[in-house]
Parts: structure tokens; C-alpha cells; sequence
């Protein structure tokens, strides 16, 4: 009797751990605007995450789809980044360090962000920290995250960080 209950608790556990696992996997990047972004980090810093993406660009199709989806990646950028969605065809208005401009403006005077995608990382206070050109998998862009969203970059080069980084988006 004892060992029928024992295995009834371990195959209950075992049918409970697979849905808290994929509750805990489907964890979705949690998208602003860049206006509400700078509002946020007024109020706590982080730093911010931009994707410069526009509706045709197929690499940037392929970013949401592996890249962004990818639960490590969101669970990363929803704890230490504040995450923006940019697209630079769109006639919208923004406000970068108070002053008004159009998201292509921003992309491209202010980011250099002149191909899609690109990602760019500005600090709390708006501060530009890099743009970076072209499609990131998800373990180039966990690493990235990592390497920004702890201020790796402050003390660290980035090849010495590359090869002591051991982590993985999987």
C-alpha cells in the first residue's frame, strides 16, 4: 500500500512538473514604447533594449520568432532591461532626452541604426551604448544581455567576457 501511494505522489509530481514548466517557458518580452520606457526609468533606472525592426524585414520576422520568443531571453529582458520596439517607417513622434523627433530620426541620427534589424542599448539616462547590425540567435543575444544588463561592460572587454560566459538561452 505504502509503495502504491509513493508511486501515485511521484506520478502526480511528475504530471505537475511538465505545466510548471511550460508556464515558466512562455514568458513573452514585455514591449514599450520609447516614450514610456524613459518615463520608467525616471522612476527606477535600467537600462534600455531597443529593436530597430521594420514590417518587411525578414531577418527581423526571424528575431521574433526564435530569438525574442525564446523564454531565458524574455525573462532576461523584462528583469533588467526596459524593452522598445522601434520601427523607423512609422511616422510616430518620440522624445529622445526631451526633444521631439520621428522614430526614423531616432534610428538613424541618434542610433546609426541604418539596417534591420539592429538592437541598440542606451543606459537609464539615455546615454547611447552601442548599436549592434543584423540577426542575433538566441545564445548570441543571452550573452549580449548579460554582458550589458550587468554592467560587464564598465570593467570587462568583451572578449574576455565572451570566453568566460558559460550560459545558454536553452
Amino acid at each position: 500500500m505504502l509503495f502504491a501511494l509513493a508511486a501515485i505522489v511521484a506520478a502526480v509530481g511528475f504530471i505537475a512538473k511538465p505545466a510548471e514548466i511550460s508556464s515558466a517557458n512562455t514568458e513573452e518580452v514585455k514591449w514599450l514604447t520609447y516614450d514610456q520606457a524613459v518615463a520608467l526609468s525616471k522612476k527606477n533606472p535600467k537600462p534600455f533594449f531597443i529593436d530597430v525592426y521594420t514590417d518587411w524585414c525578414g531577418w527581423c520576422k526571424q528575431m521574433d520568432k526564435n530569438t525574442f520568443s525564446n523564454h531565458k531571453v524574455a525573462a532576461y529582458l523584462n528583469k533588467h532591461f526596459y524593452s522598445i520596439k522601434l520601427n523607423p517607417e512609422k511616422a510616430d513622434s518620440v522624445h529622445y532626452k526631451g526633444v521631439a523627433m520621428t522614430n526614423g530620426a531616432l534610428a538613424a541620427k541618434i542610433f546609426h541604426a541604418t539596417s534591420y534589424p539592429t538592437t541598440v542599448y542606451l543606459e537609464g539616462d539615455e546615454t547611447l551604448l552601442q548599436p549592434i547590425p543584423g540577426y542575433q540567435d538566441p545564445n548570441d543575444l543571452y550573452r549580449i544581455i548579460h554582458y550589458i544588463g550587468e554592467n560587464h561592460y564598465k570593467t570587462t572587454t568583451w572578449d574576455d567576457f565572451s570566453r568566460t560566459f558559460t550560459e545558454t538561452a536553452e
